[in-house]
């Protein structure tokens, strides 16, 4: 498996064939804001391909000069789901991110909150994905967000494991300012610290 930084008309085809089904309403950006933030440098993203064929792809927002960035995206094409794609990704992405962005030290990871799932099937689908993240060396923050309504739990994937300090609310909020307009930021984003 190798992963390949997207054009704007190839990323733009996975939006359309893939991510619309892949992705909740609720969660799933327009297609011109993040070909938008493409555009800036703003954002970048990876299709997984084994040979020529993409069998996943994941979307990030690195904020240049900042220590982390966020996944903002992570899928895996239906029909390669629980083949280990998901794993091997997170494998390829420290060496991709690093040559691409030196002075980053990792990135975010939203996902749903468990304690919020409307459901006993959603709750699954919520705590195996957050399962998912730390079988991957991803790591429990105590921060949460809620974004847009959406209440998500914040996880951090470090470069250097080693490394005892998480980081906090302020390496979030960094990229959050980054990410969304003033009055999108001071209408639509909180930010909380559990202690």
């Amino acid at each position: 498996m190798k992963l390949t930084e997207l054009s704007i008309e190839e990323f733009t085809d996975i939006y359309n064939r893939y991510m619309v089904r892949d992705f909740p309403k609720d969660e799933l950006k327009p297609l011109k804001r993040i070909t938008d933030t493409m555009k800036t440098g703003l954002s970048c993203a990876y299709g997984m391909f084994e040979g020529t064929k993409l069998i996943g792809y994941a979307v990030f927002v690195l904020p240049d000069g900042l220590q982390y960035g966020l996944l903002d995206y992570l899928a895996v094409l239906r029909e390669y789901r629980g083949t280990g794609v998901g794993h091997a990704f997170f494998e390829l992405i420290n060496d991709t991110l690093v040559r691409k962005c030196p002075t980053l030290k990792g990135f975010f990871i939203e996902s749903e909150s468990i304690d919020f799932a409307q459901n006993d099937t959603e709750r699954r689908i919520r705590e195996k994905r957050i399962s998912f993240y730390l079988q991957n060396q991803c790591e429990r923050t105590a921060l949460g967000s809620e974004l847009f309504g959406v209440t998500y739990s914040v996880l951090v994937y470090r470069f250097n494991q080693g490394v005892p300090k998480l980081p906090g609310r302020e390496d979030l909020d960094k990229v959050y300012r980054a990410m969304f307009q003033k009055h999108h930021y001071e209408n639509e984003v909180e930010i909380w610290e559990k202690v």
